[in-house]
């Protein structure tokens, strides 16, 4: 198949060789990061690279902090896993057969406490820190969303772990029906992103 431009051209990205971090600009329309990842690895064949998507230290360490009393998670092409790490890989190849099994696009796993009290093994949450590990693996993991346990007579607000990944969300001026200048915009916001993140 010919390409008249670069597989997904419209999506700016910067690289900083000093601490090999990778800033995207994060547009699933176009490309979305997992696709990008599993693109390289299936180009060069062997593992030339790994990805480890960069948390929030904050929103982690409150993450692990409490129990949890829910997992919700959702993968898009379950199929296509690359490496799954031993904690994430009962719940993987779950959502990998049923993809397989049902010719589904996107699987949801979720395990709950339900009504009932107590909250869920140690186990759910290494799993849950898995799946986000497998999103610079490859995966195109597109929702995980956590309860916590924050005690009693304490509201259990959900939290949607995807969003804690760090991130920069802004509105970027453009000229309208310009490709190339919208391009140009974004790629210097990314540049800008990545240069407040110092090693």
């Amino acid at each position: 198949m010919g390409v008249d431009g670069p597989i997904g051209d419209g999506v700016a990205f910067r690289f900083r060789e000093a601490d090999s971090r990778l800033a995207i600009q994060y547009d699933p329309r176009v490309v979305s990061p997992g696709r990008m990842f599993d693109y390289i690895a299936q180009w060069h064949r062997t593992p030339l690279f790994e990805f480890t998507p960069t948390m929030d230290d904050d929103a982690i360490a409150r993450f692990r902090a409490q129990p949890l009393r829910k997992v919700k998670i959702k993968l898009a092409t379950p199929r296509n896993l690359a490496a799954i790490e031993d904690a994430a890989a009962p719940a993987a190849l779950a959502l990998r057969d049923l993809g397989e099994d049902y010719e589904a696009p996107v699987v949801t796993l979720e395990l709950s406490m339900g009504h009932a009290k107590g909250h869920l093994a140690d186990g759910a949450k290494q799993m849950t820190e898995g799946f986000l590990r497998m999103l610079g693996q490859g995966a195109d993991v597109r929702g995980i969303v956590v309860t916590p346990d924050a005690g009693e007579g304490i509201d259990n607000e959900d939290i949607n772990l995807l969003d804690q990944l760090l991130s920069d969300k802004d509105e970027i001026a453009s000229p309208p029906n310009d490709p190339d200048a919208i391009y140009e915009a974004c790629a210097r916001h990314v540049e800008r992103v990545l240069a407040r993140h110092q090693q």
